[in-house]
């Protein structure tokens, strides 16, 4: 299960990184003056938000996996899903956490209380409305982020 996780995040990845490089190519043909942070941002919110589809992002879909609650082994819900992504921040201890846990259960995992399974397509799917405002949030949430460093780094002079 451990090498099924691994291959689903490296393409899910993958995707992050094409993604973010595509808008970086469209945005700098149009003359849009684009900076690093603002690329690194969009990789970002791809990977934390890849499962609120019903728990399946590109990459477990292509190994035939899936995110689920861990008390009822339904769905996991998009906020979950998000509050398990978001410790991707945290990636090298997210790994040995992994690594370690027999169930194979990252910290995000733990602190959502979701755990990753086979892909059962009789599970009731999420409303497509939850996986779209939890992605609103997400994105609420940068611009938030970004604006407090913007000002910060203004009243430092780095700007």
């Amino acid at each position: 299960m451990k090498n099924k996780i691994f291959v689903a995040f490296v393409i899910d990845l993958a995707i992050a990184v094409i993604l973010a490089l595509l808008v970086y190519m469209i945005l700098n043909c149009l003359n849009v003056k684009v900076i690093s942070p603002m690329i690194c941002y969009i990789a970002w919110v791809v990977l934390i938000c890849k499962d609120c589809f019903s728990g399946v992002s590109v990459g477990k879909r292509l190994v035939g996996i899936q995110v689920v609650t861990s008390n009822n082994m339904q769905i996991a819900s998009p906020v979950k899903c998000v509050i398990r992504n978001l410790f991707y921040f945290l990636t090298y201890i997210d790994i040995l956490v992994m690594f370690f846990n027999s169930k194979n259960m990252r910290l995000g995992d733990r602190v959502a209380h979701t755990e990753v399974t086979l892909r059962d397509k009789t599970l009731q799917k999420v409303k497509f409305s939850k996986a779209v405002v939890a992605i609103g949030y997400v994105l609420v949430g940068l611009i938030i982020v970004e604006i407090i460093l913007y000002f910060r780094a203004s009243s430092f002079g780095l700007l």
